[in-house]
């Protein structure tokens, strides 16, 4: 570089073959400070733990994994099937039900005439006159097995010769008050009639509007005042102009409060403040004490950045999160539940409904820092999944809500991995506790005696995370390495981040087997364990002796996490923000700051423990040609004469198609899933382990044996 001057010339630098006047140099060097200072502000947002909102996320695609627009096959057939109008019957043969059973002999209809499984109660008809409820879906086979008559329901034949025994409901009923035939009511009169009477006879079953029903939430694109570009408390206050009493519903709800009664954790039955908001820790990211603004980034509520927040007022409710119907919402990861500025908050409000799958899943799918992360059953692709994926949800494009059904904003649905509950639902809600339909059927039989040990979930979920790899292992003293640079494993998923650690995942899984009465023990933040072996988190309660257990399937997460080396209690450290971890990398100074906002006393000194996590699995269930078969549980089925040892041999019975009707590992390995490990596994869910002598059928179950005794013992790798 050289300097010249040309008399009264300004001044000019040469660099190579490029002049560059002052002014110029200024503004090059007006740009590097600005470049200088974004890729600062940049590596900030790195060191604590987060980027820079880039705007909100597009919504999921409804798509299938192959990229081909997504169907829910059961739904839209049965949807089909309820959108046709049939032709009136006008006639029926008047007879009583002795004088019809009597008529038809051997050809009473029996439940394997049945061809329709599954339908929706919903007409035409019952719309063109009102539609403020949705439909009503339909067990058709289970109420079927149940009732045990098929002509408890269809209580007339048509009179035509040619006409079906049993004919559909809309065939004879259609329009109230029908001309020429006052005495037979409309559709939505006999539907009602019927249903609701025959539950109430039988004191069974739901009777009330919102318990078959799903309310239709009406229009509000009229209904709500808002101005332009409106703040979310502003948004809170137009809601609450309608709704007040959701608005106090919502303040006492564990949406809100991530605490409340915990009546299925032993020894704090009675507690009625313990959840995520108090004293409860997992092997994830930690706890919530002094995280706020990145762990309330899921909070149902705006604002939740330190210990002050005012659970008391309700216009920090965050109604949108939850009835966003446009699928645009969404808040800033690190934001303390605020929503990204770029949204419309007005149109949203405007277009609001029932909550989807997608206002449950983009906290629920995502919990633990990442899709797929915390649960081994819930992740991204249950947005729009296969039926083979999620029966329920793939489908029949079930909603969250229609299991977890809600009241006054306090939902229903337990877990192992939180305390709270306002509400149980289970399998055997819909589907009862004999749920495998017609029990004359030999395999039914043996599969309904089952349910008394076996949760259904244990067969109907043989593998977890079938979608989707989850995180099965997570080492939080590995963290800190900013030179080591992260490997992708076969899923594509990394194995180590400098910030929290490093990860094992894993996909289609084998779940782990306990007992489980329904009650768990539970580490509690503050609660002293003993130095030797992991420190359990959670645990499911019951053994072999105790008939209210049966054999659950469960993900456990394992992990190491820092825990005070003199007390022995689990460490909170503080990881996001101002002095945590992730922006001093300093762990002694981090779980100073976490435990003082905890309210726990430290000792001063940490060390590394393992702990354990065990997190039940209700989701991701298969469709029944993909439980798991009998001989991968029974090895004494493998061989001749499988079912012979208890059953004489009959023709009529294929006992070899029986014992290995069920998911095939090998063609879900040759579909691109990691089911290589478990083909012909036997012994599927370890019986010894459970306390078992071995196989049942040959060794007797825990409370009895069967008639035949004790068979002769099996080679150890027939």
């Amino acid at each position: 570089m050289t300097r010249r001057s040309s008399g009264g010339l300004k001044k000019t630098l040469v660099l190579h073959r490029f002049s560059i006047g002052p002014r110029r140099l200024i503004g090059f060097v007006g740009v590097a400070l600005l470049a200088m200072g974004l890729l600062l502000f940049s590596n900030l947002q790195n060191l604590i733990g987060a980027e820079a909102p880039k705007g909100p996320p597009p919504p999921p695609k409804a798509v299938f994994e192959d990229g081909s627009p997504w169907r829910a096959v059961d739904l839209e057939e049965a949807l089909k099937r309820a959108s046709e109008t049939v032709p009136l019957v006008k006639e029926v043969v008047k007879e009583t039900p002795v004088e019809r059973k009597r008529r038809l002999g051997d050809a009473f209809p029996k439940l394997t005439d049945l061809t329709i499984d599954y339908m929706v109660l919903k007409s035409p008809m019952i719309e063109a006159e009102e539609n403020h409820y949705g439909y009503v879906r339909f067990m058709h086979k289970k109420h079927a097995v149940v009732v045990g008559d098929c002509t408890v329901c269809h209580h007339y034949r048509p009179k035509d010769p040619a006409a079906k025994e049993t004919t559909r409901c809309s065939a004879c009923h259609q329009k109230a008050f029908q001309a020429g035939m006052p005495e037979r009511p409309g559709l939505k009169a006999a539907y009602h009639l019927q249903c609701v009477g025959c539950h109430m006879e039988r004191d069974k079953g739901p009777v009330g509007c919102t318990e078959c029903h799903a309310k239709n939430v009406p229009d509000h694109s009229t209904l709500v005042k808002l101005p332009p570009h409106p703040e979310p408390m502003d948004v809170t206050k137009e809601c609450l102009r309608c709704h007040a009493k959701a608005g106090e519903d919502m303040l006492a709800s564990t949406h809100w409060l991530l605490r409340g009664p915990s009546p299925y954790t032993e020894g704090h039955e009675k507690d009625v403040s313990l959840g995520k908001a108090a004293k409860t820790v997992n092997n994830f990211c930690i706890a919530l004490p002094s995280n706020w603004p990145r762990c309330t980034s899921c909070h149902a509520g705006y604002g939740w950045k330190d210990a002050n927040f005012d659970f008391t007022d309700r216009t920090r409710i965050d109604c949108l999160v939850c009835h966003d119907a446009t699928g645009t919402y969404a808040k800033i990861p690190t934001g303390a539940g605020m929503p990204y500025k770029e949204l419309d908050l007005r149109k949203i409000a405007q277009n609001v409904g029932r909550p989807t799958r997608k206002n449950c899943g983009d906290c629920h799918f995502s919990g633990g820092g990442g899709d797929a992360v915390k649960h081994g059953d819930m992740n991204s692709i249950l947005y729009y999944p296969s039926r083979n994926c999620d029966v329920h949800m793939g489908g029949m494009d079930f909603q969250c809500v229609d299991c977890h059904k809600t009241r006054n904003h306090k939902i229903s649905g337990r877990s192992t991995s939180v305390p709270v509950v306002e509400g149980s639902h289970s399998c055997e809600t819909c589907h009862t506790a004999q749920p495998h339909g017609d029990a004359s059927n030999v395999l039914n039989h043996h599969l309904n005696r089952h349910t008394e040990h076996v949760a259904c979930v244990t067969c109907h979920s043989p593998i977890y995370a079938k979608c989707k790899a989850t995180k099965v292992f997570w080492d939080w003293s590995k963290a800190g390495d900013k030179k080591r640079k992260p490997k992708k494993d076969k899923y594509g998923m990394p194995d180590y981040s400098w910030q929290k650690g490093e990860f094992i995942w894993k996909e289609s899984a084998k779940p782990e087997y306990y007992w489980y009465n329904g009650k768990v023990r539970r580490y509690v933040l503050g609660d002293r364990f003993e130095p030797n072996g992991p420190v359990k988190l959670t645990e499911p309660v019951g053994d072999i002796q105790d008939p209210q257990a049966k054999i659950y399937a469960f993900k456990v997460m394992r992990g190491r996490q820092p825990a005070d080396a003199q007390r022995n209690v689990i460490a909170v450290p503080h990881l996001f923000g101002e002095g945590g971890y992730w922006k001093t990398l300093d762990w002694k100074k981090s779980i100073e700051n976490g435990m003082k906002a905890a309210g726990l006393a430290y000792s001063g000194t940490f060390k590394w423990v393992d702990t354990v996590m065990y997190w039940g699995l209700n989701h991701e269930i298969t469709p029944k040609n993909r439980a798991l078969s009998c001989v991968q549980c029974h090895e004494s089925l493998r061989q001749e004469p499988y079912c012979g040892r208890c059953h004489q041999n009959t023709a009529s019975i294929d006992f070899k198609a029986l014992a290995y009707r069920g998911i095939d590992f090998q063609q879900l390995y040759y579909a691109g899933r990691d089911t290589l490990e478990l083909l012909n596994v036997t012994d599927y869910i370890g019986f010894q382990s459970l306390g078992y002598k071995g196989d049942p059928i040959v060794y007797g179950g825990r409370f009895k044996q069967l008639p035949l005794g004790q068979g002769p013992s099996l080679p150890k790798n027939p």
